[in-house]
């Protein structure tokens, strides 16, 4: 049966089933060569290779320099790792009380259902574990994971992320969002997923009717080049937001795939249009073998620089590098104050001129 003849629940699976694990079965799909073969080999016999057909038709097969076979292919360069590299980049572990949650912040925490995703990203941050083990929280887990969430009151903010919540059935995702809409002291909930970009076939009229019975709810998604936002993006979008869902969205900044000014303002407009707010752009993480898809932080900020004022406020989002080691997130920005003296700031324009603000 084509998967393109399924109905919306049975095409999602099914899409699942039959993404690509293998470089043998990738090689029947699009052009390699013989050494990207063994590379492939050789790459995935540390970091698992998965692609949907549905992401796998995105790549342009003609185009050694796909932006989307980039962030799904496994390149040799993964195994390269450099000495300020780290895996665990972002101190996930070290800020983790129990398993299944990371606790960074006073007012929130992240909690992972699955490890698993539709497709592994190259660039993913949590490799060492996202694409190592296809795992869920066992229900024991989840009680206590739920337990730890009941008693810190300070906490009014979940966020499930992992791996990609979105990808487990109807009915657990069902059972873990009404659990959670049930504490008290939660003001509102959050899902960082990829699943509109890899697998929109996911987001069904079934899903969304639960999504919609635990408002105030929040979606994030991650998008990082324009060829991701699709029709199928755009509808399952769409349906989203129909239920009263805000998305937001954060991209990273790849070398090679986004990091110039025109490819990330065609992709920020497209978001908006699409009715997705850019949230973040992320600094590249120190994760082990991703060096290759690093920029230097100048870049990001110098191409932010030139947007501010020639493209609008609701397309830009905010500049950020994870501290490594887990110390949480910082905006960085170019700084539009060139002095601040005796109650008198001069401010660069977004054109380059220098105007006086008097304070009172």
């Amino acid at each position: 049966m084509e998967i393109f003849s399924l109905n919306p629940m049975q095409r999602w699976q099914k899409e699942i089933a039959s993404a690509i694990t293998t470089v043998e079965e990738l090689s029947k799909k699009i052009k390699l060569t013989q050494k990207e073969i063994e590379d492939i080999k050789k790459v995935t016999g540390k970091f698992r290779m998965r692609i949907t057909p549905y992401y796998l038709s995105l790549i342009d097969k003609n185009n050694p320099n796909c932006p989307i076979k980039k962030q799904a292919v496994p390149s040799i360069n993964e195994l390269c790792v450099r000495n300020e590299e780290l895996i665990d980049p972002l101190g996930d572990e070290k800020r983790s009380p129990i398993k299944g949650i990371t606790h960074r912040y006073p007012d929130r925490l992240l909690i992972y259902p699955t490890y698993c995703c539709a497709s592994y990203c190259r660039h993913c941050f949590r490799r060492r574990i996202v694409g190592q083990v296809d795992k869920i929280l066992t229900p024991k887990e989840m009680d206590k994971a739920i337990n730890y969430i009941k008693k810190h009151k300070e906490v009014k903010e979940v966020v499930l992320t992992g791996g990609d919540p979105l990808i487990l059935p109807d009915e657990k995702i069902g059972d873990l969002l009404r659990r959670l809409k049930k504490i008290k002291h939660l003001r509102w909930l959050r899902i960082h997923t990829r699943v509109f970009v890899t697998l929109p076939y996911r987001i069904t009229p079934g899903l969304v009717k639960i999504l919609k019975s635990v408002k105030p709810l929040y979606i994030v998604t991650h998008v990082n080049h324009p060829k991701e936002i699709t029709p199928q993006f755009k509808k399952a979008v769409e349906m989203v937001a129909q239920a009263g869902i805000p998305i937001f969205d954060q991209s990273v900044l790849l070398k090679g795939i986004n990091d110039n000014l025109e490819t990330l303002k065609e992709l920020f407009y497209k978001l908006l249009e699409a009715g997705v707010k850019p949230y973040y752009l992320h600094q590249c993480d120190l994760a082990q073998g991703i060096s290759h898809f690093r920029t230097s932080v100048k870049t990001g900020i110098e191409i932010l620089r030139k947007m501010r004022g020639f493209v609008t406020g609701l397309a830009i989002p905010f500049y950020m590098i994870d501290t490594p080691g887990g110390y949480g997130k910082v905006p960085v920005s170019y700084n539009f104050v060139k002095s601040y003296k005796n109650k008198v700031i001069k401010l660069e324009t977004f054109k380059g001129k220098i105007r006086e603000y008097i304070e009172p």
